[in-house]
Parts: structure tokens; sequence; C-alpha cells
């Protein structure tokens, strides 16, 4: 055999580089694609958040027009003071309870003294809503006769024991006119 280059009559072949690197591509577009959908999923699902049911509690301060005491320390929110609906973040009834009790505040509470510390139960509450708002039966106005709409309460608020909720009502003092 001579030293002389062959002569190939065929088209020649791709060479193997570029063959790979675009099965490197396609397989990268592939995995992004993947990667894209199963965190859109995980976004959408949110498995991390704790959905089941749970026993809330909303408390708040009564005046003396508001409760009924019971003579031993304890009271409870008298007529339709004691209703309260939950709502959730859009709105719609989660649950509704009534008022299970409370203690009279000390005077370790400054103005609130005296008054009735109570809480309404509300049972089978889902978990991992943005938001909750505590509804009452009792209409509320403000000094210059606007209307109290609900307040957006957190989970967290809502799974507090009676004396967490207590401590961010010591030393209260009633706004000056």
């Amino acid at each position: 055999m001579s030293n002389e280059d062959r002569i190939f009559l065929t088209k020649p072949l791709k060479p193997v580089a570029v063959l790979r690197s675009k099965r490197r591509i396609a397989v990268g577009v592939a995995s992004l694609a993947s990667l894209a959908i199963a965190g859109t999923a995980l976004f959408i699902w949110e498995p991390w958040v704790d959905r089941s049911p749970f026993t809330a509690r909303s408390y708040s301060p009564l005046g003396a027009d508001m409760f009924v005491d019971t003579g031993d320390g304890s009271c409870r929110a008298e007529g339709v003071a004691a209703r309260e609906k939950l709502l959730g973040e859009d709105k719609r009834v989660l649950a509704t309870g009534s008022s299970q009790g409370g203690e009279i505040l000390s005077s370790e509470y400054g103005d609130l003294a005296g008054h009735c510390f109570a809480y309404t139960e509300f049972t089978g509450v889902p978990a991992g809503e943005d938001a909750y708002f505590v509804v009452s039966g009792e209409r509320l106005y403000t000094a210059d006769g606007d209307e109290l709409g609900p307040v957006e309460t957190a989970e967290a608020s809502l799974r507090e024991s009676m004396s967490e909720a207590k401590k961010h009502w010591e030393n209260f003092q009633e706004p000056a006119d």
C-alpha cells in the first residue's frame, strides 16, 4: 500500500463529537423541562404545609357589659358576643364556635384589670390557610362610629395557649382621647 490518501466516494460522516454534543443538549433540555414540571407541581401541592385539622382558640378581653362573672375567677362571654365564626382567607366559614370560658384579669393587666379574658374554641379548623378571620356575633364600632371589621389572625395565634395569649395584654394602657 502506498502512502496516498484514500478517496471515498460516499458522503463523509459527521464527527462523533458533534453527535455527542447534540445528544447532551437534548438530554439537558429534557432534564430542565422535567425539573420545571416537578417544581411547579410541588409549588402548587405544597406537601410541606400541615393541613391536618386542629382546635383553634380566639382570645379577647371583654368589658363588664359583655361577660358573666361566675364568681370563682372565671367568666364567659354572654349573649351575642359568645358566638363567633372563623373565616378562611377567601372569607368562607371554616368553623363556628361559642365562648368556652375565660379568666378575670388581675391588676397586672393595667386598664384591663377586672375585664374577662375570654376564649372561643373552634374544632376541626383546616390548617395551612394563609389568613384566618374571626367574626363576632357582636358588631363593634370605633369612637368615630366606624364598624370594626374582622381582623386577620395568623395560625400561630390560633394555636396559642391562654397563658401565651395573656402575655400580649400585660400592662395594657387605654389610649388617651
